[in-house]
């Protein structure tokens, strides 16, 4: 009965809520940060192996790349901006955070491909006057989904938030 259950939580964890078929687990942290497998699950493609891989390109950024058979599919970033800036404007340079097609508020930005959260109360020495906010990015095809991307955006913001960057 045990191996039954197992076999039921590999399945379920393999397979997307779309009948795909998935031959590896979906992460249950992006580099770190905690976030649940079903808030992922419908933003991954079907394929064999899933890697992640953290990246510092500048100073104010740190990004975690979910990579699917070598092929980037989702991509959450922390970044610090300027504390004068909106979660619009941090939008307006990242891609796949559809700006026109967007729900816009003063904490989130979110479209089916892409979102950005203000973290609150987050402050580092290394970074005077400066916001931290989330950036969640979608490139693999087909998974446009704005209530799931909602959902995300807002589970990573939260973990963030009680971090140990926060």
């Amino acid at each position: 009965m045990a191996a039954t259950a197992v076999a039921v939580l590999w399945l379920s964890a393999c397979t997307g809520t779309d009948g795909e078929e998935r031959s590896y687990r979906i992460p249950e942290t992006l580099c770190g940060e905690r976030v649940a497998a079903s808030l992922l699950e419908p933003f991954m493609p079907t394929g064999e192996k899933v890697v992640t891989q953290q990246e510092n390109p500048s100073g104010g950024t740190d990004r975690c790349k979910v990579l699917v058979d070598g092929e980037v599919s989702l991509v959450a970033s922390q970044v610090w901006w300027d504390e004068r800036g909106r979660v619009a404007d941090v939008a307006s340079v990242h891609a796949k955070v559809e700006t026109s097609e967007a729900e816009v508020g003063t904490k989130y930005l979110y479209s089916g491909t892409g979102a950005v959260g203000r973290a609150d109360a987050c402050a580092a020495p290394s970074h005077p006057e400066q916001d931290l906010y989330t950036v969640v990015q979608v490139f693999s095809p087909g998974r446009d989904d704005i209530s799931a991307m909602k959902k995300l955006i807002t589970e990573y913001t939260r973990t963030v938030e009680n971090s140990s960057d926060c």
